[in-house]
């Protein structure tokens, strides 16, 4: 079952990626620590957004090693993102509703780690589609 060329040929994709996402983890935990400690509001905005320096690079990695896929997983791909999307705004319109009987507003942190983890939610049930 398990392929090592189709793995070897995943890893060739996702090895651009590795380094903006070691340094976004890294510097995830450092901008949610210093970042309220600062004094003048620029610099707070700063630390705060540190972050996204990486996320950028690792969203412009993302979609080149997307034009390398062929076509049947980037169909894949494409049915995992709007699973994603969809179930994404079906949870988060339910929990804006929710909100107004009280339950406390979501972390916007938690709208990112929802729709990653349906994006790979989606991969995994487009590749079982697909054998």
């Amino acid at each position: 079952m398990i392929n090592s060329k189709r793995i070897k040929q995943r890893a060739k994709f996702a090895r651009p990626l590795l380094i903006p996402f070691i340094l976004y983890i890294g510097l995830l935990p450092i901008a949610t620590s210093w970042a309220p400690t600062m004094e003048t509001p620029l610099l707070r905005y700063g630390i705060a957004l540190l972050p996204i320096l990486p996320g950028i690079f690792l969203a412009l990695g993302t979609v080149r090693a997307a034009k390398q896929f062929d076509e049947l997983e980037r169909r894949i791909l494409l049915e995992a993102a709007t699973f994603s999307f969809c179930f994404t705004l079906i949870l988060m319109v339910s929990l804006g509703l929710l909100n107004v009987v009280g339950l406390p507003t979501p972390n916007p942190m938690l709208i990112a780690a929802i729709m990653a983890l349906f994006l790979i939610i989606g991969k995994f049930w487009g590749n079982w589609r697909s054998q």
